[in-house]
């Protein structure tokens, strides 16, 4: 069985590319100069796989590479803003920092003798990454040589599943298998806020607007929890199963979610309403759920099938992969 545990997107940018060929002149630019968009997954082999996908054909993959990593399979992921640099978590705790284009480039970034992460994370900056243990501590590294910078204590020593940074580097978020949430000041590593939900939240994002924290949690209810009071704001419910995972879109208008059964929901963050909402039956579980940089599409992965994309737009969703 082809099993497929974390996705995430990332996006080449045109300014990117007239670098990359050394002029702004558009005649000297390949035909295909829009953006380009791939996704990153991991799963129970050792190697990470990058999928790009083409603006200018339809449903098909113009290509996909592999970057191999030292031990077991990855189950968390995490791109950089730039898109040059991914942080994975393998099932032995180890984190591993990848050069997107050369490869491994830290294949262990620890701060201990025994490497216990369990999720990573980017904010907004390239220059750090956030990655949690299973003990209840929270890192945070140097991007580039990876040294750590500081670390977070929740206070329980739990599995930490959810991790999240605001794009300015002001919050981080936490759940974990306990249930618990806690919300830290990311200048000063003081807890500011810590609730406790009694059921294992497996995933937490910060919306664009730092306004809230969006949780997926087993109980089959996302959570969105206010920001920076921590009070629960409201109780979504609408999957018949363990709520797995949550994203949101960069615009700060939408949020995914998905279960365990296969059953995703694209919801209005201003509504709290759901927009869409469709069963995936080609995955056994699903694992995981992405929104793009630009938007407009989804990622999940999950047991089976493995990659799925769909592109969605106000109530319509449409399958590419």
């Amino acid at each position: 069985m082809n099993r497929v545990w974390c996705c995430t997107w990332g996006l080449i940018k045109r300014e990117q590319q007239q670098l990359e060929h050394g002029s702004e002149d558009d005649e000297c630019l390949p035909a295909k100069s829009k953006p380009k968009e791939f996704v990153i997954t991991g799963g129970s082999d050792s190697e990470l796989k990058i999928v790009h996908i083409s603006p200018n054909e339809e449903n098909v993959f113009p290509y996909e590479y592999r970057h191999e990593l030292p031990g077991l399979g990855i189950h968390n992921v995490a791109l950089s803003p730039d898109s040059s640099c991914i942080a994975a978590v393998g099932l032995d705790g180890n984190l591993s920092l990848i050069d997107i284009a050369a490869g491994v480039r830290l294949p262990n970034v620890t701060h201990s003798q025994v490497s216990n992460y369990w999720s990573t994370a980017f904010g907004g900056s390239n220059d750090c990454v956030y990655a949690a243990t299973g003990n209840g501590i929270i890192h945070k590294f140097d991007a580039e040589i990876g040294k750590l910078q500081h670390a977070f204590d929740t206070m329980h020593s739990e599995n930490i599943l959810g991790l999240a940074v605001s794009r300015d580097l002001t919050l981080v978020a936490s759940t974990d298998f306990a249930g618990h949430f806690t919300l830290f000041d990311g200048n000063t590593g003081q807890i500011v806020r810590r609730r406790n939900y009694k059921q294992p939240m497996r995933r937490v994002v910060i919306d664009a607007c730092r306004r809230l924290a969006i949780a997926a949690c087993d109980d089959k209810s996302v959570k969105l929890i206010d920001l920076p009071s921590g009070w629960l704001r409201d109780n979504l419910f609408g999957h018949d199963a363990h709520v797995m995972s949550v994203d949101a879109a960069p615009d700060g208008q939408r949020f995914v979610s998905g279960a365990s059964d296969g059953s995703i929901k694209v919801w209005d963050l201003r509504t709290t309403k759901s927009s869409l909402a469709f069963l995936c039956g080609s995955n056994a579980n699903l694992w995981d759920v992405a929104f793009n940089r630009l938007n407009n599409k989804i990622s999940f992965v999950g047991d089976g099938k493995g990659l799925n994309i769909y592109y969605c737009q106000g109530s319509r969703e449409m399958m590419l992969v």
